[in-house]
């Protein structure tokens, strides 16, 4: 007698696979509360055919442009995990080696790769003319037709369950009641037949499942088989909807452009974009999943660096400000952990392509860059987050001492104060008054935290540089961790180095 699918244990691993990255996120949260009985009322319902997927969060998207996206609620998305997990052993073995995304290894920086072996074999270490057949297919996931994709899915499953569970998931039509998370208003930004709410009765897959993902593979499988096993096109690959053939000869690529768009039509009823097809010489370079790919190197697409010049341009606002005592960065944690973020975002995307230049010019650009980060092989870390776990005050305000030759204002408690030379230097010119000194310091004074920037002022005023680090309020063992949060940069300092 057949085991069955729909165990308790498979839902468990599959949950695990779900929650991988997103622990954090209240879905997963509330899921993992009473993940116990959430898994078993979900073993229950699939073994007795009683599961259907709850409504979707729907919401508008921009990344370069504006996208509809579904959003499934956690239960469901475990569900996707468990029929997925039993997909890709039954499907990975039928899929040509050069279909990418949503496979274990098949990502945007593999698919880039194989496009440049692919460039330079055919360009022969670059020493003759080669082309490329760029092709894109029109309204990709709200054109697929559902009945014709289970067709492909169900021919090669021979499990009962994994049949029904696999109807269910792919007939399910999100459009139809969903949870809009945002106004109506953001969907006159969405294309004419970009989204499902006008898809035909049986059309369209959501952006945003892992479902939708792995199937868009099935769907174009026979795609792949035509253009590998007919055309004969050994230099193919395809990432999503996004198809790149390279050869030698230009007439070969506009011969099957048109056996493509007929396969197609025909046999997958979906249609090529009108004006994203063209021929062009390898030596023009593919603009591809992010970059501009050429045989021997690969350049950041010039919309992705204008986008992050516009992020930047936008923290800018926020931390840099001109006042009367001088240039001030201000930069919270919760701003300066967002800018990172970002910061760490863009780079790890450039660090992959021929892009030194383009980096020093975005610390030029924006000087104030380098007096916020660090920059680590082509990494950049927070300049002013104390690293590793520092025993004693001292050895935490010796961080900040060797990184900034200005004046520090440490925040102990309530009071920001003034160390050793700081301190020294302010009791003679300012006339503060000293305080006994902390353990392994040799002098101290300071002032409560509600008037930290009338000292600020009394400092630029005397043409001092000036960091103010703040407590973060969590701890390195029993010494509270501190960050700092805004730099005072005189003008008649500004243009000196500040940062040791």
């Amino acid at each position: 007698m057949m085991t069955s699918f729909f165990t308790f244990e498979n839902l468990y691993g599959a949950w695990l696979d779900c929650r991988r990255r997103k622990r954090g996120k209240t879905a997963a949260l509330a899921f993992e509360a009473r993940a116990e009985e959430e898994l078993l009322d979900l073993a229950s319902e699939l073994a007795g055919r009683t599961y259907r997927p709850r409504p979707s969060f729907c919401f508008v998207a921009r990344n370069d442009k504006y996208r509809e996206v579904f959003a499934a609620q956690f239960r469901d998305r475990v569900v996707h995990h468990l029929l997925v997990r039993e997909l890709e052993k039954i499907w990975e073995p039928v899929f040509i080696h050069d279909s990418y995304a949503c496979r274990r290894g098949k990502g945007t920086h593999a698919a880039v790769e194989r496009l440049q072996t692919f460039m330079w074999r055919a360009t022969a270490n670059t020493t003759r003319r080669a082309w490329f057949l760029q092709l894109d297919i029109r309204s990709f996931f709200p054109s697929i037709d559902r009945g014709l994709l289970l067709e492909y899915v169900r021919s090669r499953l021979h499990s009962e369950e994994l049949q029904w569970l696999a109807e269910v998931v792919i007939a399910h039509d999100p459009a139809i009641d969903p949870m809009l998370t945002c106004s109506r208003e953001k969907w006159r930004n969405i294309p004419p037949g970009k989204s499902l709410f006008g898809a035909p009765p049986g059309k369209g897959l959501p952006i945003g499942n892992l479902t939708s993902q792995f199937l868009a593979n099935v769907y174009l499988n026979p795609l792949d088989q035509f253009v590998k096993h007919q055309l004969k096109a050994k230099s193919y690959l395809r990432y999503v909807d996004d198809m790149i053939l390279v050869h030698e000869d230009r007439q070969v690529l506009a011969g099957w452009l048109v056996e493509i768009e007929i396969f197609l039509k025909n046999q997958l009823l979906l249609e090529l974009h009108p004006t994203r097809r063209f021929i062009r010489p390898v030596s023009n370079g593919a603009d591809f999943v992010g970059y501009v790919v050429r045989p021997t190197h690969l350049l950041v697409r010039r919309r992705i660096v204008d986008r992050c010049k516009a992020a930047i341009a936008r923290y800018s606002k926020r931390v840099v400000r001109k006042e009367a005592e001088g240039l001030i960065l201000s930069f919270p944690p919760d701003v300066y952990r967002q800018l990172h973020a970002t910061m760490q975002s863009y780079f790890g995307l450039f660090r992959h392509a021929a892009s030194a230049r383009l980096r020093d010019s975005l610390f030029v650009r924006f000087f104030w860059l380098g007096l916020l980060f660090e920059r680590w092989r082509k990494k950049i870390r927070k300049r002013w987050v104390c690293s590793g776990k520092p025993a004693h005050l001292k050895s935490q305000y010796g961080f900040f001492r060797r990184r900034f030759r200005g004046v520090i204002l440490l925040q102990v408690g309530r009071y920001y104060e003034l160390f050793d030379r700081d301190a020294v230097w302010t009791a003679s010119d300012l006339g503060m008054k000293r305080i006994p000194a902390r353990p392994r310091f040799y002098a101290r004074c300071g002032t409560h935290r509600a008037r930290r920037w009338a000292l600020v002022k009394r400092l630029a005023a005397a043409q001092r540089n000036v960091l103010l680090v703040a407590q973060s309020g969590r701890y390195h063992g029993l010494l509270k961790k501190r960050v700092g949060v805004a730099l005072i940069l005189v003008e008649h300092n500004r243009k000196k180095s500040v940062c040791g």
